[in-house]
């Protein structure tokens, strides 16, 4: 009971005791026996006490025993995203520019034209990347369980710009995960490969960034498991096979899962993640089938100096396809006996941070990548890229960044029958982009 309750009772006793005395008649006959009156006052004041002394104990109770604090009930929900505006220049050394929205929008490696007459130059401007999430959270015994929708418009099928550039969602990332313990969660749902470490990839203006890098979005079954200071992650993706000479673009025939391990850690200022894969690389025509199985890895990381930061790829495998440079080339060739030959690849980028005060940075990658391709090849297939990017960032205020980015990028292609009377095309781009994050 509280102390206002005991003090209002004993008021209130008070009060009883002094209307009893008042009202009761002075004449002998009415009169109540005062030794009555004292006992009845002396009950309530009993009883008042003992209120006060209940009180006093759970109050004691509670110093001794305090409760343990609560956890969070039901469900939070967190909604953010970003507005993002790309306006880009864009020259290109052979030929004409790429076709609308890819290549156009970001920097799509395969879509560089070579052995054009000539060179073109185009305007593009769009606010296709402009994001949407929705996460949650749930505490549960032991754990947490979190969920994760993201949609933008970017590589968007549907709507064009004649009048009012409509261009549909499409879907990002959509997962549960659900941390069991101190040590374990289980991922399930469409979110980065495992193969991907996306804490390397430089901060850019461009959608993706450098030509060698590993980028892979799908759905998948994902554990991981906390050991010492770092974490192993062993996971089972969806599968999709790339191969020249093939009807397909993907092959959806194999019977297996990509399967990914990877390590992170980090020592110090340095934090770096080592993956590798294996995956069935297979197709089905209806006259022929066959598949096989390839293997990639990629080691990652970032190096912390002050403010800035090195971040660095390197990845390698017969494997590599459509995981590297956003498949700028495929995994194998189907070859005229219908067998599939795989491809050894490599790639990667260096990136250089650099703050030249609170509101601005800039950031300077270099990337590369090659194949080590059959003569069974067409003149026309990619052999190599490079790319290099320079940028300028201002952020005048929290979460809003301005800025410009040059770009020059290449691509070679075999050209083995040295028929073609060129066999490399550049770009060069000029992307002004503002972005507030919300």
């Amino acid at each position: 009971m509280s102390l206002t309750r005991i003090k209002s009772a004993r008021t209130a006793a008070g009060l009883f005791s002094a209307m009893m005395i008042n009202l009761v008649p002075l004449s002998a006959a009415a009169q109540t026996s005062t030794e009555e009156l004292q006992l009845r006052i002396e009950e309530l004041q009993a009883q008042v006490d003992k209120l006060a002394a209940e009180a006093a104990q759970q109050r004691r109770a509670v110093v001794d025993n305090p409760e343990p604090p609560q956890q969070p009930q039901g469900t939070q929900i967190e909604i953010g995203g970003f507005m993002k505006l790309d306006s880009m220049f864009s020259e290109y050394s052979d030929g004409n520019a790429a076709t609308a929205g890819i290549g156009e929008d970001f920097l799509v490696p395969s879509t560089i034209p070579v052995g054009g007459e000539g060179g073109d130059s185009s305007f593009h401007s769009h606010a296709k990347s402009s994001r949407l999430f929705i996460k949650s959270r749930t505490a549960v015994a032991g754990g947490q369980v979190n969920t994760h929708l993201e949609i933008d418009a970017m590589a968007s099928g549907q709507g064009d710009e004649r009048i009012s550039n409509s261009y549909a969602q499409r879907l990002r990332h959509a997962y549960v995960d659900w941390q069991m313990d101190g040590r374990n969660s289980l991922l399930a749902g469409q979110t980065w490969s495992t193969f991907f470490n996306v804490g390397a990839l430089p901060e850019g203006m461009d959608f993706v960034g450098p030509v060698g890098t590993i980028f892979e979005r799908q759905p998948q079954l994902r554990y991981t498991r906390k050991i010492g200071s770092g974490s192993l992650q062993l996971a089972a993706e969806n599968p999709a096979t790339t191969l020249y000479n093939g009807s397909e673009n993907p092959y959806d025939d194999s019977g297996t899962p990509d399967l990914v391990l990877r390590y992170n850690n980090s020592a110090g200022d340095f934090s770096y993640s080592v993956a590798s894969m294996s995956r069935e690389l297979a197709y089905d025509s209806g006259a022929d089938n066959e598949s096989m199985r390839g293997y990639a890895i990629s080691v990652s990381g970032k190096y912390q100096l002050g403010r800035d930061d090195i971040r660095f790829m390197l990845s390698s495998g017969n494997a590599l396809g459509r995981y590297m440079g956003l498949n700028g080339y495929r995994a194998g060739i189907i070859e005229a006996d219908g067998d599939i030959e795989l491809i050894e690849q490599s790639g990667g980028f260096i990136a250089l941070r650099h703050f030249w005060s609170d509101e601005w940075r800039s950031n300077l990658v270099l990337s590369a990548s090659k194949a080590d391709n059959p003569d069974s090849v067409s003149d026309t297939t990619a052999a190599a890229y490079q790319s290099m990017q320079l940028n300028l960032l201002y952020s005048p205020i929290p979460k809003m960044t301005l800025g410009g980015e040059y770009i020059l990028a290449s691509k070679e292609i075999e050209n083995l029958s040295g028929t073609l009377a060129d066999d490399e095309g550049e770009l060069q781009r000029l992307q002004f982009s503002v972005k507030y994050v919300f």
